[in-house]
């Protein structure tokens, strides 16, 4: 039997990264929310820009909060509500003129959270500023988006003691669901932001529009940030600061899990760090790229693959782990 303490792991990643990353995110959005109001009140205080801004930052903010698509998040399509792309500019454009729709309906998902603002505010921006209805359907996302923000956030809080003392490895722990939830956010970045507008899934025909951030057209900074907090949570690292706790990492390490002739800790840490220098040579905007710089755009997706098999059948396999989501386009 491994000498590991899980439980303490569960600690570190509950208050030292979990819970500060969605108390960070909620800021973010609280911020954002005041800027959208002060932008829509016409007082002077607020630009577009200054929205713009406030927008990039909880967008990047909130790629440290999605890969935690469990329990509290889980319970309401927290990563789907707010980040289903591309948005669908007609329906949007028809729920501006209509003044009628329902943001919660499922029908709605490509018509809210950022793709359908990214849209409002850096692709339709001259009718934003001079549509009071525009206006009003960014306010209504901005509410949409604040509220389910704060209640997932709360429900982190609350869900705390179950988090940690589910310290088992079966289908039901933490580290069974944060193992499949790291997982699975993972592949979105393999295939949503890079591989579908790469044309991947397309014969190689590359869909630019389909990118994250088509409009603010900052795609690339989401990824790597996506894939910084994934990393992050496998060294166990704080989202504050740079201090380290009890890891997956670690935990590799005291169970000796090897890949051929490497340690598997090794292996997936080296791996993470290549992901991330192969999408920083990878040009902005995204949309360009995939046109553009299709060798830069293959490397990386290469990169990001490469880890695939490393966290999601030799990780899980040497802890004891079982990967119960289905992917539906193979690796």
């Amino acid at each position: 039997k491994v000498d590991f303490d899980r439980k303490a792991m569960l600690t570190n990643w509950a208050d030292n990264i979990v819970l500060p990353s969605f108390e960070n995110f909620n800021q973010q959005v609280s911020t954002l929310s005041s800027k959208v109001d002060a932008y829509i009140a016409n007082d002077g205080t607020v630009d577009l820009n200054a929205v713009r801004e406030q927008f990039k930052t909880t967008y990047i903010a909130f790629q440290s909060v999605k890969p935690f698509e469990m329990g509290p998040s889980e319970d309401v399509s927290f990563r789907a509500s707010m980040n289903t792309y591309p948005a669908d500019t007609v329906k949007i454009a028809m729920n501006i003129a209509s003044k009628n729709y329902s943001l919660g309906a499922a029908s709605q998902l490509d018509a809210r959270g950022f793709p359908a603002m990214d849209f409002l505010l850096f692709g339709n921006s001259s009718n934003l500023e001079n549509s009071a209805d525009a206006k009003a359907y960014l306010s209504a996302l901005m509410q949409d988006m604040k509220t389910l923000t704060t209640a997932v956030n709360q429900n982190w809080k609350s869900h705390r003691t179950e988090f940690v003392n589910a310290s088992g490895t079966d289908i039901g722990s933490t580290l069974g669901q944060m193992v499949n939830a790291i997982n699975k956010d993972y592949e979105l970045i393999k295939n949503a932001k890079i591989g579908f507008p790469a044309g991947k899934k397309t014969l190689g025909k590359p869909y630019p529009h389909t990118c994250e951030a088509y409009y603010g057209g900052f795609s690339l900074e989401l990824a790597e940030a996506n894939i910084q907090a994934i990393y992050n949570l496998y060294l166990g690292t704080y989202f504050s600061g740079n201090q380290k706790g009890l890891s997956l990492s670690d935990y590799l390490m005291a169970l000796d899990a090897q890949h051929n002739s490497t340690a598997l800790d090794v292996a997936i840490d080296s791996q993470f760090k290549l992901a991330i220098a192969a999408l920083e040579k990878v040009p902005n905007p995204f949309s360009e790229s995939v046109v553009n710089e299709v060798a830069k755009v293959d490397e990386a997706y290469l990169e990001i693959q490469r880890n695939v098999v490393l966290l999601k059948t030799d990780m899980p396999s040497a802890m004891g782990v079982l990967i119960t989501y289905q992917d539906n386009d193979g690796d």
